[in-house]
């Protein structure tokens, strides 16, 4: 016999407090990651900021982006409402010149 069929039908914690949002595709490099999880996976958090958490930043990340095996491809939202609640439970803090730099973003508590 063959083994078993696996199904996960959880969903991802995603980061909208509200829709509809306006986002855009990018590439998440690899270097975005500092460190691995406890299986060795490479994984840059939702909610992340995109490309960084300082006044490049232009959005983000909407969800989970495994970054394991390379550049990988993400979203990032750009205008939108974020509730912070699910940023602390990912354990994503966003910079306030990060916030500063992307006014159509409005994080709610």
């Amino acid at each position: 016999m063959g083994k078993p069929i696996e199904r996960d039908f959880t969903q991802e914690l995603g980061i909208l407090k509200h829709f509809p949002y306006l986002g855009a595709a990018c590439i998440v490099p690899q270097t975005m990651v500092t460190s691995a999880d406890a299986n060795g996976r490479k994984i840059v958090k939702g909610g992340t900021p995109f490309p960084s958490n300082d006044e490049s930043c232009v959005g983000y990340l909407l969800n989970d982006v495994d970054v394991t095996m390379g550049d990988a491809p993400g979203t990032y939202v750009y205008a939108g409402d974020i509730d912070n609640a699910k940023l602390t439970k990912n354990g994503v803090t966003v910079e306030e010149t990060a916030k500063a730099k992307t006014p159509r973003v409005t994080f709610f508590d």
